[in-house]
């Protein structure tokens, strides 16, 4: 959810896996001391629990984040002096004012370009309160690559209040000052996110994708959601705690996902919160050429379906529903057999013409035949993304409706507390 604009990434955020890790109960460590934490919307004051020892503050604590995994080629370079350190020395320095590209291009033999004494990682470090650049792209912090067998490793190492600035308004995006507390509850969910996926188990922490979160670097920053980012310093999502995995979507339709659902009704009313959203009521029909040609062309990703095709599309049947009232599994029959989606997997079929994926499961259908083969295929549906966790449009209409962060991302993961990290 990769996108760089924020009416896409209000949408897949924040992948699939993050959405299944909120539904797993977890258990961890505990906590020590409680602080004084307000909202700058108001009714926030508490003592709140404090963790410490296990991480740092977003001042302090580093974050890696996984700009390619496999990169060809690409140039580093900077905004002012820069410096290229291999095992600990400065093996280049790039003045400012002079041409500093520094070239790498990968092959069969691993790295060419690369002077025969970097053939390790090489660090490109700013000196001076410079940017460093990636293939066009700017970034605080430091960047290392690395050559591996399919290509370069490039990973930001930056601390997490400013991989932070890079990541809630591509998620969010620019907000009224009445929204607000909507762009507070994002940097509280990004940088609970970023806590629990801080791993040791490889070179970099989170891809700058939405696999993970959409990380734009230095050009994606905004004066607002920096201004959310402080005034949430180091809050965090806990359970027994502990950050939690905090998924994020675009849009519920009215209730979220999640096996306990949340409903975003606005109370006393026939309203939701998150009715301003684009997605909130959509529609998608298939003729029978086109539903033919989307099950030939994602059905066998998803199922045992022959890759080879699977002939006419003979019937669509529903099998079953959420406690949230999205379609748990949808069964295909076609001329070569019955083939079962579940889930997800039904929004990676049913993609639209030019491949974009269903906004959801949150749906009812109609079908007609004809010819013992379905013609029509229409699909009515309610909001956008996988629908757990927080509904960044609920959020929003909760900001207007006053609600501050804590109250909004309370409600959205519930059975949680709003925390600190230690300093």
């Amino acid at each position: 959810m990769p996108r760089t604009r924020w009416s896409e990434a209000l949408g897949l955020a924040k992948g699939t896996s993050r959405a299944r890790a909120w539904l797993l109960t977890t258990a961890i460590l505990g906590v020590a001391a409680c602080v004084s934490l307000s909202s700058s919307r108001g009714g926030g004051v508490g003592n709140v629990p404090v963790v410490r020892g296990t991480f740092k503050g977003g001042a302090a604590q580093q974050v890696r984040i996984a700009l390619e995994t496999g990169a060809k080629s690409g140039i580093v370079s900077a905004t002012g002096t820069w410096e290229v350190i291999q095992g600990g020395d400065q093996i280049l320095q790039m003045p400012s004012g002079t041409m500093s590209d520094f070239p790498l291009t990968f092959d069969s033999l691993r790295a060419r370009q690369i002077p025969p004494g970097m053939r390790s990682e090489i660090l490109a470090r700013p000196v001076g309160g410079s940017f460093l650049i990636w293939n066009g792209k700017k970034y605080r912090g430091e960047i290392a690559v690395v050559s591996t067998d399919s290509g370069f490793l490039v990973v930001n190492r930056l601390q997490m209040d400013s991989y932070l600035r890079g990541v809630v308004p591509l998620e969010i995006g620019s907000r009224t000052a009445a929204e607000f507390a909507a762009v507070e509850a994002q940097a509280v969910a990004a940088r609970t996110y970023a806590y629990k996926h801080l791993t040791t188990s490889r070179a970099f922490d989170m891809y700058a994708t939405v696999q993970d979160q959409v990380y734009g670097g230095v050009d994606a920053e905004k004066p607002q959601s920096d201004s959310a980012i402080a005034t949430t310093a180091d809050v965090v999502v806990l359970y027994n705690g502990q950050p939690i995995t905090t998924p994020y979507h675009s849009t519920c339709g009215g209730s979220t996902a999640d096996l306990r659902p949340v409903s975003d009704r606005i109370p006393e009313t026939n309203n939701f919160y998150c009715d301003p959203s684009p997605r909130f009521g959509w529609t998608q029909s298939y003729d029978a050429a086109g539903l033919r040609a989307v099950m030939e062309k994602y059905l066998a990703s998803y199922t045992k379906a022959p890759k080879n095709g699977v002939g006419k599309i003979t019937d669509i049947r529903e099998q079953g529903r959420t406690p949230s009232g999205r379609v748990a599994a949808l069964t295909v029959q076609t001329e070569t057999g019955s083939y079962t989606l579940r889930g997800n997997d039904i929004r990676f079929v049913l993609r639209d013409p030019k491949g974009a994926i269903l906004n959801s499961t949150f749906f009812s259908f109609t079908r007609e035949t004809s010819g013992g083969e379905v013609s029509n295929f229409t699909v009515n549906g309610r909001g956008y993304g996988h629908g757990i966790g927080m509904c960044q449009w609920g959020a929003i209409g909760r900001a207007r409706a006053g609600q501050n962060y804590r109250t909004i991302l309370e409600t959205y993961y519930p059975g949680t507390t709003i925390g600190r990290i230690a300093g």
